[in-house]
């Protein structure tokens, strides 16, 4: 909860927040036709999502490197591998680049910067909670 209009207090508020307080702002919006979640905006991310990139290399198809073609997939949408919460970033299948060694290295996409397609129903506790709040 934000206690003040100041943006250097509201930086520092959340940079130093706790863990499980970070874990709950990783968040991103919702577009689904799944009746059940009319009225959801937005959803924690979580392992099992699907998302689809809206920036960045992997977003927009005219986006990319600023020399030359584009660097990634563009428009990728797949499963979540991972998800940092104490930086706000996700690791998505099929978002990697090749290290100096040729070893396929993830890529840290920001929670922001993608949108959830597809829910994880695997928990029945979440799956009620996101379909009461609608």
């Amino acid at each position: 909860m934000v206690k003040s209009k100041n943006p250097n207090k509201q930086r520092k508020a959340a940079f130093s927040a706790s863990s499980h307080t970070k874990r709950k702002r990783v968040r991103a919006r919702l577009q689904s036709n799944d009746k059940r979640l009319v009225g959801v905006r937005r959803v924690t991310i979580r392992v099992g999502d699907q998302v689809k990139v809206l920036r960045g290399d992997y977003g927009h198809p005219s986006k990319g490197k600023r020399h030359g073609g584009p660097r990634g997939n563009s428009g990728l949408e797949a499963k979540v591998i991972r998800v940092d919460a104490l930086n706000s970033l996700v690791f998505i299948e099929g978002a990697t680049r090749s290290k100096a060694d040729n070893k396929e290295e993830g890529v840290p996409i920001h929670s922001s910067n993608v949108v959830v397609t597809k829910l994880i129903e695997t928990d029945p506790m979440r799956m009620k909670r996101i379909t009461d709040r609608s």
